[in-house]
């Protein structure tokens, strides 16, 4: 009788302690918040339109997934239909996250999923539109509006926290092509579609985090009702697919990257449908993700290439091109505020690893194809994902070899962003090196 009962207790603790290594070694949840401004507003991306939104074709949504490691250590990705975030919205964001969450800076991470049919948000692109005082009033309402959103869905998600479980994986989709035909043919492009399933105590996924490199703007300036493009389509169909599910939509360093064709909503359909049946199949071959979390974040100042002085600026005032003239009036008030001219644009660098399973790099701006794949070839291709868009969309970020090609993203487009002339050909080394310097910085905090 002693025998079988000592043999039950040790079957017990053998029990429970596999048990007990079978769990989990995460926890995660998600949350979702429509952001469909209820106001006609102007919508951001298209300098070309005329009037401000005329409905909605499909509602925007900021989704927070919330994850935490055996440790406690907890971090937050929220993702957005918007242009971008600006650093003042995501300053706000955080510090609000911060003081009520406990969410340190390092551990929230805000990507856009850039679709160009939301509304404007703060003073983003500002040179690109017409505003009178009454739209800008109701841009500056919203954007108000977006942050209470955004920090309110944070702290929804952190409070529905449950064993999860994570694994990784990556597709391929081709819709994907390099836009600056005119000075790079058959230039580069990331076809990898970087796929984070989440999956809870239900049969199905809990989140599904899936990221394409690719400008959202498969409609264009004819277009003037709200809808998440290519991107917005692709999470309602794999929410659709797997019930329960939230799918979050995160943007690549697909800054010179369009989707081919477009033009009309039948395309923002076919890509979106594509994209995620490219998720859904990648879905059914995933790689587990272990280990602690941890994550870094850093700011690299980029140098501007020259900071023209007054007289530059006062004589493009009567330049035929309203937004030349319009760039030189910010260019003037901005002197005429500070005294001088900024000579770096700091960029938000960030880094997120999942133990040796899974690197997330996050740069902020319009980054463009090359940071990737020298990222993704400098360090273990497999387990490195790259994003941009994140924390604040504040210009185009060109690779050394764009800014000597020039064009679009090169330095034509920094006017509309109100910079004062295109960054230095230094750019490229120093995000590198910031990287660089984040990662041991992660990496230390993981051993």
């Amino acid at each position: 009788m002693k025998r079988r009962t000592l043999l039950t207790l040790i079957g017990g603790s053998v029990g429970a302690a596999l048990a007990c290594s079978r769990r989990p070694a995460w926890s995660a949840a998600v949350a979702a918040v429509d952001i469909t401004p209820a106001a006609k507003i102007w919508m951001a991306g298209y300098a070309a339109r005329t009037l401000p939104s005329q409905g909605v074709a499909m509602p925007l949504h900021a989704k927070a997934l919330a994850l935490e490691d055996e440790h406690g250590t907890r971090a937050v990705l929220v993702t957005a239909d918007i242009l971008g975030f600006t650093d003042r919205i995501a300053e706000r964001v955080a510090t609000a996250a911060e003081r009520r969450y406990g969410l340190p800076r390092a551990r929230l991470l805000l990507n856009a999923s850039h679709t160009h049919c939301g509304p404007v948000v703060d003073d983003m692109l500002s040179v690109a539109y017409d505003l009178t005082a009454e739209q800008r009033a109701t841009i500056h309402a919203y954007s108000r509006e977006l942050e209470t959103k955004v920090v309110a869905v944070i702290g929804k998600a952190l409070g529905r926290l449950q064993p999860a479980t994570l694994s990784v994986g990556q597709g391929t989709a081709g819709f994907a092509a390099n836009r600056r035909v005119d000075v790079t043919p058959d230039g580069p492009v990331d076809r990898a579609v970087a796929v984070l399933r989440v999956d809870g105590s239900s049969d199905g996924p809990l989140a599904i985090v899936f990221g394409y490199a690719c400008h959202n703007t498969t409609l264009g300036d004819d277009f003037v009702q709200f809808h998440g493009d290519y991107a917005g389509v692709a999470q309602a169909a794999l929410e659709r697919r797997y019930p329960g599910a939230r799918a979050l939509f995160v943007t690549g360093c697909g800054g010179d990257a369009n989707p081919k064709p477009r033009g009309t909503l039948q395309l923002v359909e076919r890509h979106g449908q594509t994209l995620a049946g490219v998720v859904a199949s990648t879905l059914a071959s995933m790689t587990p993700v272990s280990g602690s979390l941890s994550a870094a974040y850093g700011t690299v100042d980029l140098p501007y290439a020259d900071t023209p002085g007054r007289e530059v600026w006062q004589s493009k005032l009567e330049d035929p091109d309203r937004y030349v003239r319009r760039h030189a009036s910010l260019m003037l008030e901005q002197l005429q505020r500070d005294g001088a001219l900024p000579a770096v644009q700091p960029e938000p660098v960030q880094i997120w690893r999942f133990g040796g399973d899974l690197t997330l790099v996050a740069l902020g701006g319009e980054v463009v194809v090359d940071y990737a794949l020298r990222l993704k070839k400098t360090y273990a291709p497999a387990r490195m994902w790259v994003a941009g868009y994140s924390n604040d969309v504040f210009a185009y970020v060109p690779s050394r070899r764009v800014l000597e090609e020039g064009g679009y993203e090169g330095g034509g487009a920094m006017i509309y962003y109100g910079k004062p002339s295109a960054f230095a050909a230094s750019v490229e080394e120093r995000i590198h090196d910031k990287v660089g310097d984040l990662m041991r910085t992660a990496t230390r905090a993981t051993a």
